[in-house]
């Protein structure tokens, strides 16, 4: 029997509620894989963790067989590159899939071996961790990275490539044009909570080009919970439950925004959707 509205409600709010927890750690003690899977199974009933970890756990005993005690870091990470890579095939999106939202679900990411970059540097993360290895994610404006022992880069949406100061800015170039310059700066590790939050934010913008403004919202909830400070998910969930048809609550989250941010640039637009709601409502 397929799962009832208040079955569903009842399962969003228990993964909710162990993502709060989980958020609620000190970042290095921030399960990193738990955390990318709570995404993923925000509203969807009955989702099983233990496959996707299984398969983390599979791919790092893989890679421990293509290394002997006492190589060195930089080989156990050729190793990590070749198995996830070459041999099992993870890859980035085609220009066809890229607005998939499966790219940004750990499950689907690992079964369908395609995610966006952060997606597949969360595996490469994860997997890494589990070989010892410090591996840590950079935020590179407007892509994803991972560095390693001694400043090194690599990328894995390019099979693990090793980048070099003139890659990164041609990264920067490809994504935000030519007029961002590549500074040191621009790749200093991120932790796990800004990892998560920045998924989030990926999987919001799928959503709303999907125009599920139910599985936005959700999306949108979570990152209230990493981001509990930013007043902007309150007017953006004000605007989704608009767009369902819940305008008093719409009403409420816009309204608070506007007692929050008076002179926020986009005032007079939320007081005149805020003025649309009241017209809508029975």
């Amino acid at each position: 029997m397929p799962p009832t509205p208040t079955d569903r409600e009842a399962a969003r709010a228990a993964n909710r509620a162990r993502f709060a927890r989980l958020i609620a750690r000190p970042d290095a003690d921030i399960d990193l894989a738990t955390g990318a899977f709570l995404v993923a199974a925000d509203d969807r009933p009955g989702l099983d963790q233990r496959p996707t970890l299984d398969r983390l756990e599979q791919l790092a005993d893989r890679v421990r067989a293509r290394f002997e005690r006492g190589d060195s870091e930089a080989v156990v990470i050729d190793r990590l590159h070749s198995v996830l890579y070459r041999e099992v095939g993870f890859r980035g999106p085609s220009a066809t899939e890229l607005a998939d939202a499966d790219n940004s679900l750990l499950d689907r990411v690992v079964e369908r071996r395609t995610g966006l970059p952060i997606s597949l540097a969360v595996v490469e993360l994860e997997i890494g961790w589990r070989l010892g290895l410090p591996l840590s994610g950079v935020g590179l404006p407007g892509h994803f990275i991972v560095g390693g022992p001694d400043g090194a880069l690599y990328d894995p949406a390019g099979a693990g490539r090793h980048l070099t100061r003139d890659d990164c800015q041609a990264l920067l170039r490809r994504s935000l044009g030519p007029g961002v310059l590549f500074h040191a700066g621009m790749v200093r590790p991120v932790g796990r909570r800004e990892i998560l939050a920045r998924m989030l934010r990926n999987l919001r913008a799928a959503r709303l080009a999907e125009r599920d403004w139910p599985a936005a919202l959700g999306i949108i909830e979570l990152l209230t919970i990493v981001e509990p400070t930013d007043v902007d998910h309150g007017r953006d969930r004000g605007l989704l439950l608009g767009r369902m048809g819940r305008f008093s609550e719409g009403i409420r989250l816009l309204s608070g925004y506007l007692e929050q941010q008076p002179e926020s640039v986009d005032a007079d637009d939320v007081q005149t959707v805020i003025e649309i709601f009241r017209g809508r409502r029975n």
